[in-house]
């Protein structure tokens, strides 16, 4: 009896941690919304060579990036008292 009621609480307290702690987003209908972005990459996949639009897209993102790296930088350098 002593060790039911102590299990019981034991399990209890478990179980009321565990329900702190966050729960995990459902992605079942991922598949569903992803069905038209994908015919579109097919659609411009018949026009255009995706390796090549694909470098492209890097070459934009990575240029945009060190733009704002560069920015960045040189913000936290005219915080320096004395720098120009």
């Amino acid at each position: 009896m002593i060790t039911q009621l102590l299990c019981d609480l034991f399990f209890w307290l478990a179980d009321f941690f565990v329900g702190l702690l966050p729960t995990f987003p459902s992605f079942a209908g991922l598949r569903q919304s992803q069905g038209p972005t994908l015919a579109m990459i097919a659609e411009i996949g018949r026009f255009l060579d995706l390796r090549t639009l694909s470098v492209c897209l890097l070459l934009v993102l990575v240029v945009y990036n060190i733009r704002f790296v560069w920015s960045l930088i040189m913000w936290i350098v005219r915080k320096i008292p004395g720098v120009s």
